[in-house]
């Protein structure tokens, strides 16, 4: 990770899997490469580390116990931790936001150390907005939303734009 920081470092973050890769759909059709990707692990990660982009991995927030879901206090703090240190460290001049509960302490980090925040609403997201979007709406210039049905649950920063991967679908 002794990549060289851009004056206006764009950090993307994101959790693994659908969500990482439609992020990296959405950069190939806007023809940008991020200085810096936040992602949770998972296989596609070590072949990241070998493209020249900065990668970094957070840990989940959440642990199963058997097929229960919950909140690991430990995991949070850890995470918190972690984000406030690469938010200082790369200091993105913006942040763009897909994914899931994983990415809102390192948006909200950024942003105290001024960093731009864009969120793009997940596709799933037809009539009432994730948890996700709810906590990130306050501190994004911008929240995409990928459904003309949910403009309405956002206040005036939300933006309809359409289906964001449409063209590589």
């Amino acid at each position: 990770m002794a990549r060289p920081l851009s004056e206006k470092p764009i950090a993307l973050v994101t959790d693994r899997g659908g969500h990482w890769q439609n992020a990296r759909m959405l950069f190939e059709q806007v023809g940008q490469t991020p200085d810096w990707i936040l992602t949770t692990w998972g296989p596609e990660v070590p072949a990241l580390k070998k493209s020249g982009v900065g990668v970094v991995v957070l840990p989940y927030l959440f642990s199963w116990l058997g097929k229960h879901r919950f909140l690991n206090p430990v995991k949070a703090l850890y995470q918190l931790v972690l984000a406030f240190y690469w938010a200082a460290k790369i200091r993105p001049y913006s942040v763009v936001s897909l994914g899931a509960t994983d990415v809102v302490f390192f948006c909200y980090a950024a942003k105290l150390f001024g960093a731009k925040v864009f969120h793009v609403e997940c596709m799933n997201q037809v009539w009432s907005p994730s948890i996700t979007g709810r906590m990130l709406y306050p501190i994004c210039e911008k929240l995409y939303v990928q459904w003309p049905e949910l403009l309405g649950a956002y206040g005036p920063k939300a933006e309809y734009g359409g289906w964001v991967l449409s063209e590589a679908a």
